[in-house]
């Protein structure tokens, strides 16, 4: 559609019987470049998304075992997010989504990282609170979890129960 604007436009600019300064056409050239930029920055509607709970399945095929932090929100024991050393992993729309460690990022518990990125989504994790053990070696903690787009917006935020272990 941008390009549309800028042909119509060129041809408007073309069928203009008057002959035009250099400085005129420059003039003119920089109008419509400012209006290509402006269009081309414009960032499309916001759309939310809910992680879906990853399950057995989805842990099996894709190898999601060992030392991990899983995120829950708020009291659900469903993990919307696995995330370990070298990368993380979240469910939208059916699709299970890799994400991979940014390594210069702030190590969590279970050598998780503060920072994942993806090709269409970025992942940021929090670990707050005090930590709890139980019986089976696992850690829990209160944790943030932010899902943003490509233009760097908050698309999901949500807040509940990490487990950090085996």
């Amino acid at each position: 559609m941008r390009w549309a604007v800028i042909l119509c436009l060129g041809a408007a600019l073309a069928s203009c019987g008057d002959e035009l300064t250099d400085a005129e056409r420059a003039e003119q050239d920089r109008e419509l470049a400012e209006r290509v930029r402006e269009a081309n920055d414009q960032a499309p509607p916001l759309i939310e998304v809910v992680p879906e709970p990853l399950l057995y399945p989805d842990m099996e095929a894709n190898d999601l075992f060992g030392l991990a932090c899983s995120y829950a929100p708020g009291t659900s024991m469903g993990a919307r997010v696995i995330a370990r050393e070298a990368d993380a992993f979240v469910k939208i729309d059916g699709d299970v989504i890799r994400f991979a460690a940014d390594p210069g990022s702030r190590e969590l518990p279970a050598n998780s990282r503060s920072l994942y990125n993806g090709r269409e989504y970025s992942l940021r994790l929090q670990i707050d609170g005090k930590r709890t053990d139980d019986t089976n070696g696992s850690a829990f903690y209160e944790g943030t979890v932010w899902l943003r787009d490509r233009w760097d917006r908050v698309i999901y935020q949500g807040a509940g129960t990490v487990s950090c272990g085996a």
